[in-house]
């Protein structure tokens, strides 16, 4: 049960103190079972948010500790509160004050896992491949996913840019949006020529571990979040390469943007100043 690893520094010393004679942690034991305790709350923690948006290195050990922490406290409040009222005993230590701290506890542990992916991830829904029944018919299913955020490789359906067309890429993530991403395609066709494209070192994304391209100088492709083919990202983009596209998308966006009107007169005319209105016999009033 993930709640008894969890609530173990209140447990134990709870059942301890509950023997005949009553028995004492050493300030040793207690550190062994909290340092049991956050090491369960480490690998929970890191598990949720492994493959999300990143993050300082310092903020899952944090949050593990804080984790840890809390299931500590909870244990503690469930025990001398809950069990005496729910269950008529003042014993926490009891086979069933022993279940409800557990079932609480994990729990509890269990919504900060879904909470932490929520926030690591934006929890989606979208369709999954048709799965087979029974009867040769085929049913959709759904499979929840961590939406693409920027700066992370993924792999899609990337559509061309001159047709209407896509095909399997892997892909740079600049910005994601209502209803889809705005991606960069990655290309392992040499394009060392070219002064829109950048050599992308390989990092462990692709399997073959051969270096590629990735297009920096056009706009960014809208990729719906239904065609992107895997449920989490192949890995980060290297941070120089994600440095670059920065700069790159920032320098094409600024040439996209129209300049502004001057304020308080209409936008100037490209035939010039116009001349003043002349009366019906073309004299000047």
């Amino acid at each position: 049960m993930l709640g008894y690893p969890l609530a173990l520094p209140v447990l134990v010393p709870a059942l301890m103190s509950a023997q005949a004679p009553p028995q004492h942690t050493t300030p040793g034991q207690v550190a062994v079972l909290a340092a049991v305790s956050y090491t369960v709350a480490l690998l929970l923690d890191g598990q949720a948010a492994r493959r999300r948006r990143r993050a300082a290195p310092w903020v899952v050990p944090a949050r593990a500790a804080v984790l840890a922490g809390a299931c500590s406290l909870l244990a503690h409040l469930v025990g001398a509160y809950a069990v005496p009222k729910l269950l008529g005993t003042q014993d926490p230590a009891s086979a069933n004050g022993y279940a409800l701290q557990c079932l609480a506890v994990g729990a509890f542990a269990w919504g900060w896992r879904t909470s932490v992916r929520a926030w690591s991830g934006d929890l989606l829904e979208r369709p999954g491949r048709p799965a087979r029944t029974g009867t040769g018919r085929s049913s959709a299913r759904t499979t929840t996913v961590s939406r693409p955020s920027a700066g992370e490789v993924w792999v899609a359906m990337v559509p061309f840019r001159d047709r209407a067309e896509a095909a399997r890429h892997y892909c740079v993530v600049v910005g994601a949006r209502s209803g889809y991403a705005e991606v960069l395609q990655i290309t392992s066709k040499d394009k060392g020529h070219r002064d829109d494209y950048i050599r992308m070192e390989n990092e462990g994304w692709d399997r073959t571990g051969k270096a590629s391209w990735v297009e920096v100088g056009m706009a960014p492709r809208r990729v719906p979040y239904e065609s992107f083919l895997s449920d989490h990202p192949q890995g980060p983009c290297p941070p120089r390469i994600w440095r670059e596209i920065q700069r790159r998308q920032a320098a094409l966006g600024a040439a996209r943007t129209p300049r502004p009107h001057p304020v308080g007169g209409p936008a100037p005319s490209a035939r010039g100043p116009r001349r003043p209105p002349t009366s019906g016999r073309g004299r000047r009033p």
